[in-house]
């Protein structure tokens, strides 16, 4: 009776995974997330390229170390969300609502921010080469270390303290093409 209660609890020390981890480092490509609730899931190091999720509720969701090159995430809640790491090239964040999200060292090549709002959102160390945040609201947003070639800010909205974690050259062309709020 003894190993036969040592057996189950070994086996519950080494599978710990929770409900929530179901979709974690998994390849969700072919995956149809219409009727998933993914608020608060963990999807991190999966691959989620050119999957949709637009228009969805995905709030307090685990997105880090993911690839979601030429995903959809076009009018998709995203507060509090972790995409620390990713890879989102080409990614259609369009009139999302990104508030405090965690976008540390994600690659956002050629992306497309337009009217995203960024309020709060960590952008520290992301690539945003050839980005566009025309409309965006980029109040509170930290740019700390970003790399920022070729980026569109037409209509943009910014307070200071988003300034004071631009370089120079990012600030002269937001100041010109942009909103103080």
């Amino acid at each position: 009776m003894l190993l036969i209660v040592q057996i189950r609890y070994w086996r519950k020390l080494s599978n710990p995974m929770k409900p929530t981890d179901v979709f974690r480092k998994r390849n969700l490509t072919k995956v149809n997330f219409e009727y998933e609730d993914l608020i608060g899931r963990d999807l991190s190091d999966s691959n989620l390229s050119g999957v949709s999720l637009k228009k969805r509720d995905i709030h307090h969701a685990d997105l880090s170390c993911c690839d979601l090159s030429a995903a959809d995430l076009s009018d998709t809640i995203l507060f509090y969300v972790k995409m620390r790491g990713s890879d989102m090239r080409q990614v259609n964040l369009s009139n999302a609502k990104l508030w405090d999200a965690e976008l540390y060292g994600a690659i956002l090549h050629d992306s497309n921010l337009m009217s995203a709002d960024l309020f709060y959102s960590d952008l520290r160390t992301a690539d945003l080469t050839n980005a566009n945040l025309s409309g965006a609201n980029l109040r509170h947003t930290n740019f700390d270390g970003a790399i920022m070639d070729s980026i569109i800010f037409d209509g943009a909205n910014y307070d200071l303290y988003t300034l004071n974690t631009m370089s120079e050259d990012v600030k002269t062309v937001l100041k010109k093409v942009g909103n103080l709020w």
